[in-house]
């Protein structure tokens, strides 16, 4: 034995930013990806719909096998009452069987008064684990990279309209609204549920379907939903070149949203 002759024993080492270890600095989470994760938006030291992030988030950890070992509800509501005083903050967790991360955030605002502009992802398709919020996040970062608009649309190998590469779709036609259907594999965004309530309390129709990059393009409006949206949506102005309208139904979605957010605080 070669070791055995020079008289030393071979052993893992392992080196993380600077420090070197015998021990494993990390672990399987982080080199594949297999954890889950929440993004939310927080006002005054209450952090908005966390019932709703935190039962998303132990649902898909049930469907892919996570086992969360801590106290959650105790962790998270101890941080934020440390560090959640801000007026506005974006707050983060992230779970694995090994790990349980949080951080908090100064909020910088994802609001465009204007619209903003978007484009269909045209070099990747989207996700077909997208129904987990995991941190397998490579496609929608790549996807986001490509494009010269602010948000993205993906579509999957079939050709029908999905999800944006951090949003939930909606488009309006006719005064009706419509989304992707979750049989699409696609995120169940908390912020996408909230709009469909409110849509269905202001009588404005919601039809959930499979749609094609023609329904997009031939719409009146559109808009895209997430978390960390200040006022839940963000109107388009612009898609694919072609100027679309901020219609009345948006108005009134924006409006019903922010008396929704007015009410819990």
């Amino acid at each position: 034995n070669l070791c055995g002759k020079i008289g030393f024993e071979v052993k893992s080492m392992y080196y993380l930013n600077g420090v070197i270890s015998s021990e494993e600095l990390l672990n399987e989470d982080f080199f594949y990806g297999y954890s889950l994760f929440e993004t939310m938006y927080g006002m005054d030291g209450r952090v908005l719909f966390l019932n709703e992030h935190i039962n998303r988030m132990l649902e898909s950890a049930k469907l892919i096998g996570i086992n969360i070992k801590n106290d959650i509800d105790k962790d998270i509501n101890n941080f934020i009452e440390k560090f959640g005083k801000m007026e506005e903050f974006m707050f983060k967790i992230q779970v694995s069987n090994n790990n349980f991360y949080m951080k908090i955030l100064k909020f910088s605002g994802r609001e465009a008064d204007e619209g903003i502009t978007a484009s269909f992802v045209k070099k990747y398709y989207q996700n077909e684990m997208g129904f987990v919020k995991s941190a397998n996040y490579l496609g929608n970062i790549l996807a986001k990279k490509e494009l010269e608009s602010f948000e993205g649309v993906f579509t999957n190998r079939q050709g029908i309209i999905t999800e944006g590469t951090m949003s939930n779709l909606f488009f309006i036609k006719n005064g009706i609204l419509y989304t992707p259907s979750l049989d699409l594999n696609i995120l169940p965004g908390v912020t996408r549920g909230i709009i469909i309530k409110i849509s269905n309390s202001l009588g404005i129709k919601v039809q959930e379907g499979h749609f094609y990059k023609k329904d997009l393009l031939e719409s009146d409006s559109m808009f895209f939903t997430n978390s960390l949206m200040k006022i839940g949506l963000l109107w388009t102005s612009e898609f694919e070149n072609i100027k679309k309208n901020k219609t009345k139904e948006i108005h009134k979605l924006e409006k019903e949203y922010y008396k929704l957010i007015r009410d819990m605080i």
